[in-house]
């Protein structure tokens, strides 16, 4: 038997705050939890937390390739990429991430003719941050399949299209997949996270089937390898237990002007969705034929009004039961799309707080794009917890960590919708668990529940979210990140 001593647990939304406790867990269960009025602790205890959008073998990946989230310019960019660029750690192609021109001094790409200058015949394909705009140089031209979608030869910017068919036209090596797999699992404890929800290509969900990370996680497999996914399933050779869910795309990003946002970007720029209304419903279909949950990735209001348009459609020619909730993820632009014929029985929202606290602030990148009024207006956490909606949160990665974004939903900058402490870790705890399909962490802390917990340096209802940290992470009864220290006896 394992216990800890903690001056104060939040066990669940609307609960009291648990006074000063001791908390016993064994064979991966808490076995009682009783006072401890004498304690000199000053740890805080909640249920673990849950990551209902993350990208894990990506996150790990991201620690192997070079990350250009510290580039604060386009010569900054182009210093790191000459610095690595005879490194192979990546394998044959020079493979980067992160990088985010709308926190740039110059805020401008480097040319083509730059990047050739500093890579040679190395070939590079770089991701920005949000993963829907790349960056590649002319010996990664060369290679593309000619008829490749969303390609500007002329300048290497690839918007959409091949980005997400990247890896599986140029496959990461086994090791380096496997690696991968173990360091995303270090980020997600050290994080506080017992359980993930992620998005996979296919080649990448069988290599986790074979590399079987221990963290808690549901999957779902990206729409356009749906082939390769119903091979799989009718030959049965890999094992797809953790199998929950077929992903589409219905727009990009705001950082790469591709979301269908209502009207105009301020430079003018249209989007509209990636699909008509018969492709979505298809996919819908196709989702309830294979019995997985339908994800839908929607940002602007006019890919947000499609799946609400579509999915009213779908219920009146199939009906709605046995159906899998509809999920919709991110949802920033929701307002221009509210209240349509939204259903909290039928759609369930996943979210990221942390692109409040990044992008949401004066001068920031949703400004930029949107202006100031529209702007202000984006994740509207409040209103959808005010209408009885199942509601996720998740980083999606950028970065990975609850506490990077928790400050995103109580400290929202507009009033309406600022979600309490109580209701924001709800959102990254037991409702993101439920939504996600972990039961068994969807229930309060307390006796016989699984034991998963977070140990916070400091109580979240009195303490900053920037000022407190990740003390421990427990996972069924067992310490999987943090000193051994705080556990009672050791």
């Amino acid at each position: 038997m394992s216990s800890i001593i903690c001056s104060a647990a939040w066990t669940g939304p609307n609960d009291r705050l648990l006074p000063a406790s001791l908390i016993e867990f064994s064979d991966g269960r808490i076995t009682g939890i009783s006072p401890a009025p004498d304690s000199e602790s000053n740890l805080f205890i909640i249920p673990s937390f849950v990551d209902a959008h993350c990208h894990f073998t990506w996150s790990g990946l991201q620690r192997l390739y070079l990350d250009l989230e510290s580039a604060g310019s386009s010569c900054d960019f182009l210093e790191m990429l000459a610095s690595e660029v005879r490194d192979e750690k990546t394998g044959g192609i020079l493979r980067g991430c992160n990088y985010d021109e709308s926190m740039w001094s110059d805020s401008r790409l480097p040319s083509l003719t730059e990047l050739d200058a500093v890579t040679g015949d190395r070939p590079i394909f770089i991701r920005r941050v949000c993963c829907h705009k790349a960056l590649v140089n002319t010996a990664m031209l060369r290679m593309l399949p000619p008829d490749s979608e969303g390609v500007d030869w002329s300048s290497g910017i690839i918007r959409e299209g091949i980005i997400f068919g990247f890896e599986n036209l140029y496959k990461p090596e086994p090791h380096i997949l496997r690696d991968a797999a173990f360091l995303a699992t270090d980020i997600c404890y050290s994080s506080g996270v017992t359980a993930v929800y992620s998005f996979e290509h296919y080649y990448f969900s069988e290599a986790l089937a074979v590399n079987n990370p221990p963290v808690r996680m549901s999957i779902s497999v990206l729409g356009e390898d749906v082939e390769l996914l119903e091979k799989a399933l009718k030959d049965d050779t890999v094992d797809l237990s953790r199998l929950r869910g077929l992903k589409f795309f219905l727009d990009g990003s705001l950082g790469a002007k591709t979301a269908a946002v209502s009207g105009t970007y301020l430079d003018g720029t249209v989007m509209n969705p990636l699909m008509n209304d018969n492709e979505v419903l298809n996919c819908l279909l196709l989702s309830d034929r294979l019995g997985l949950a339908p994800t839908f990735h929607a940002i602007g209001a006019r890919a947000l009004q499609q799946i609400d348009r579509v999915s009213k459609l779908y219920l009146e020619r199939t009906g709605q039961d046995g159906i899998s909730k509809i999920r919709v993820e991110h949802a920033e632009e929701l307002l221009p799309a509210w209240p349509g014929n939204w259903d909290p029985s039928v759609h369930l929202f996943v979210m990221q707080p942390n692109f409040v606290k990044r992008w949401q602030h004066q001068g920031g990148l949703y400004e930029k794009k949107l202006g100031r009024e529209r702007s202000l207006r984006l994740n509207p956490f409040g209103l959808l917890e005010r209408s009885g909606f199942s509601l996720g949160f998740s980083s999606d990665g950028m970065p990975f960590g609850p506490l990077r974004g928790l400050q995103g939903a109580t400290d929202h900058p507009f009033n309406e919708f600022r979600l309490d402490t109580d209701a924001a870790l709800n959102a990254y705890t037991l409702g993101a668990a439920s939504l996600c399909g972990f039961d068994e962490l969807s229930v309060r802390l307390g006796k016989g529940r699984k034991a998963d917990m977070t140990v916070l340096s400091d109580s979240p209802f009195k303490t900053p979210w920037d000022e407190i940290k990740i003390v421990g992470t427990i996972q069924n009864g067992q310490l999987v990140y943090g000193s051994p220290d705080i556990l009672e006896g050791k």
